[in-house]
């Protein structure tokens, strides 16, 4: 593969990565107000504790490594 061919393949995983990002923090961000909504608060929703925060952030993190991880692996694992 040459360095063009490289370049551009880099340039679509990057920008289908954000488009996923994208898509998947709207979904979050959508089913988050929905349920305070349901739940009865009007406006904003209440603020998500710390401890919440943190379990989210380790979720966030173990996906990312996972991902990591198959693009890690050789060519001939892949079979």
């Amino acid at each position: 593969m040459n360095d063009n061919e490289s370049g551009n393949q880099r340039t679509i995983t990057y920008l289908l990565g954000a488009a996923l990002g994208l898509i998947t923090g709207l979904a979050a961000a959508h089913m988050y107000t929905r349920a305070a909504e349901e739940n009865g608060e009007v406006g904003v929703p209440a603020r998500i504790d710390t401890g919440d925060a943190f379990k989210i952030g380790l979720a966030v993190l173990a996906l990312v490594r996972q991902i990591s991880a198959i693009g890690a692996k050789k060519p001939e694992d892949s079979r």
